[in-house]
């Protein structure tokens, strides 16, 4: 698969031999690459992706916990620097990549329009996203419809003792590691307890509700000239990108069903996920399914893409015989 590295991979690349350098380390599926991949392509900066299969626990392989200690994704490289979590990432492309056609997503710092962003983003990027994820999926008396396919629901509700089961034998491979591994278990623990307790999905789920109930009235304001405003300002910000990966997940794991009942609920809401899902960067940050190649275009070369591809052919053909590993990655 496009992105499997050895543990002899480790080593950092200097700069790629095409585009500016930019290397993310993703998995399409990840709410937090998602983010980024959305960011990068709202800025038309052109970058490498190399896929990390999570699917077979690749991010708690020594090479990348080199790569970034906490062995999530997304991970951005740029030359010999490594920045990882999705916030520290679109917060590095704003500073460094904002010149001539790359636009800004941060309005004047000290206007009102920043210092809502600024609210906006902290209320929205701080949200439990693991646990309102899998929650919903173990509960689903406390969502609405959910549109996961029952493969994938199937694979979300033994996550956990997938990841256990990974995890044990990674510590019998890699003797050097057993340390970082079993601290790992020990976090995989106290998630697992909390997602198994309804009473703690419930308050997950009363933060999202009460962060876009925050949402819907900031788009209350928004009228006469600021009609057509984004969520912050007449352009498009960062916050708007955590709003609408937010969004996207809530329509997965049937918030967005739950919430938007009665028909009259969140109606600026419900106006503004309509308008940015037409948005280019928003599909090719959240295609699936048939809009699966859009996420290719970011590729460098026609040898990248089929060898991506050949690798995720691989990966849904086992589907049926292989239970997922699907990491909490930010």
């Amino acid at each position: 698969m496009a992105g499997k590295q050895s543990s002899s991979s480790s080593t950092i690349t200097k700069k790629s031999e095409n585009g500016n350098g930019l290397i993310l380390y993703q998995s399409y599926a990840s709410y937090y690459c998602q983010k980024v991949v959305f960011a990068l392509n709202e800025k038309k900066i052109k970058y490498k992706s190399r896929l990390v299969d999570l699917n077979i626990g690749e991010q708690l392989e020594p090479w990348f916990i080199k790569l970034n200690p906490k062995s999530e994704v997304p991970v951005l490289q740029d030359g010999v620097k490594i920045i990882p979590d999705s916030r520290r990432i679109i917060d590095y492309l704003e500073d460094n990549f904002s010149n001539g056609n790359t636009p800004r997503l941060i309005p004047e710092k000290g206007s009102p329009q920043y210092h809502i962003m600024e609210r906006m983003r902290d209320l929205l990027d701080n949200l439990p996203i693991q646990l309102v994820t899998y929650g919903c999926v173990l509960h689903q008396e406390l969502t609405g419809q959910i549109e996961y396919s029952p493969q994938e629901v199937k694979v979300k509700q033994g996550i956990h003792a997938t990841q256990e089961r990974l995890l044990n034998d990674l510590i019998g491979k890699y003797r050097d590691f057993k340390d970082y591994y079993l601290v790992k278990k020990s976090g995989l623990d106290k998630i697992r307890a909390m997602i198994a307790d309804p009473n703690e999905v419930v308050k997950a789920v009363l933060d999202v509700e009460y962060a876009l109930n925050t949402v819907e009235k900031e788009l209350a304001t928004h009228q006469g000239d600021k009609k057509d405003w984004w969520l912050c300002s007449d352009k498009f910000t960062i916050a708007d990108i955590s709003l609408c990966i937010l969004l996207h997940r809530c329509q997965k794991i049937g918030l967005i069903d739950k919430f938007f009942q009665p028909a009259g609920s969140f109606p600026n809401l419900r106006r503004y996920y309509q308008r940015v899902q037409q948005r280019d960067s928003y599909r090719c940050a959240t295609a699936r399914g048939t809009g699966f190649l859009r996420k290719f275009r970011s590729l460098e070369s026609k040898e990248q893409a089929l060898v991506t591809i050949g690798g995720v052919a691989v990966v849904l053909a086992a589907a049926g015989i292989a239970t997922f590993l699907v990491h909490r990655s930010k």
